[in-house]
């Protein structure tokens, strides 16, 4: 699925795009998922650049280590890593483990682009994007393109799509159990009790926790609800099948194909490794009915012989939401006067306050993007044009 995907009233408002663009039921895969993971990375080898985004986590890390794997059995140029730097910003930062990644590797070769607040979702890289193309789906682009520039003519593979095909299933409580020996915790009974439960039941579960969204009006809010635990309770039990439907989301589908347009505006060739069908048919073949008890143990099945045991077994993750919304947005949201947004969707004021924390919902950029296009767009209309009486 390729274009850049203009997201509609109520996505725009509710931060997220829900459904399926397929049917949660993988195609029959011949290949391991090595096999075809190895295949997907020998496409982007072959043209010159050929960087891999990394940011030292597993997804990332697994990437860099297969396609490196791959260009030596081939004799081809190796990869090289690119990561983004956040100063100032300690919770982003996975030196550490990308210092044990890139030894383990032997690689030397390595570019990185230091961030201040180009990334912002009003800063220098994302406003272009937004005067071109309007408000897109996923907003948080703006990293991604950073790395696409420096990629110009080759290509770019990522970690993307991994959270979704390696993460905790529907069954994935169930598995647990069967799996332990003596005594389990009391919350992995009660965990594997609601994933075996009827759609209908699943689903009253999932509206009692609802995800909040305090900047809609609370009549939209319930809709989004539903919607929401639509799409959870529509998880099929089958592990394979389950990664498949990860996959199929219309949210994860449309945002590959938005990045994948928007990177041909440069001549790069965009791959998300793990979001790749035949990558995630072969997943879903392996996985079978019960999966396994874990994202650490998915990976260790999958490719252990890959990276050093303590990276994949690691529990931490970086954090990028201060690093993201930075003074811009705070700067636009004091002097912004309500303009773009609907209001019988959205609360102004309670947006406003949340563009001003500390720690701003990443759910709004879509928001800040539309409030910032209609605020452009009012202040051009004013601008006398040159020539005309006054300029």
């Amino acid at each position: 699925m390729s274009g850049v995907y203009l997201t509609d009233a109520l996505e725009t408002a509710g931060g997220w795009v829900h459904g399926l663009v397929a049917p949660p039921e993988p195609p029959p895969s011949d290949r391991t998922s090595r096999e075809a993971l190895d295949a997907v990375l020998l496409g982007a080898l072959t043209r010159t650049p050929c960087l891999v985004a990394f940011s030292g986590g597993r997804d990332s890390s697994i990437v860099l280590a297969a396609a490196v794997a791959v260009a030596r059995r081939e004799g081809l140029p190796p990869p090289v890593p690119i990561t983004l730097v956040y100063p100032g910003v300690p919770e982003t930062d996975e030196s550490h483990w990308q210092r044990q990644v890139l030894g383990h590797l032997g690689i030397t070769e390595r570019i990185l682009l230091e961030v201040a607040d180009e990334h912002d979702p009003l800063g220098p890289v994302a406003l272009p994007l937004l005067r071109r193309h309007g408000v897109f789906w996923p907003p948080n682009v703006a990293p991604t393109w950073r790395m696409l520039d420096a990629t110009r003519g080759g290509a770019l593979l990522t970690g993307e799509g991994g959270d979704e095909v390696f993460g905790l299933k529907r069954i994935t409580p169930v598995t647990k159990l069967a799996s332990r020996r003596g005594r389990v915790a009391p919350r992995v009974y009660a965990d594997a009790a609601r994933s075996l439960a009827p759609a209908a039941a699943r689903r009253r579960l999932l509206l009692r926790d609802p995800f909040r969204r305090p900047w809609v009006r609370p009549d939209v809010e319930r809709v989004l609800w539903e919607r929401d635990a639509a799409d959870l309770a529509a998880q099929p039990l089958h592990a394979g099948r389950a990664a498949w439907y990860y996959s199929a989301r219309r949210a994860a589908r449309l945002g590959y194909g938005t990045v994948q347009t928007l990177a041909a505006e440069l001549d790069v060739h965009y791959v998300q490794a793990f979001a790749e069908p035949s990558v995630v048919a072969a997943v879903a073949t392996t996985a079978g009915f019960p999966g396994w008890t874990g994202r650490t143990a998915t990976m260790r099945a999958l490719f252990g012989d890959l990276l050093p045991r303590a990276v994949l077994e690691r529990s931490t993750k970086a954090v990028f939401t201060r690093a993201v919304f930075t003074e811009r947005t705070r700067e636009f949201a004091r002097s912004w006067t309500g303009a773009g947004v609907d209001d019988e969707l959205v609360d102004p004021e309670a947006l406003r306050a949340i563009w001003l924390s500390d720690d701003p919902h990443a759910p709004t950029m879509g928001l800040l993007h539309q409030a910032w296009l209609a605020t452009a767009v009012g202040s051009r209309s004013q601008t006398p044009c040159d020539g005309a009486p006054g300029a």
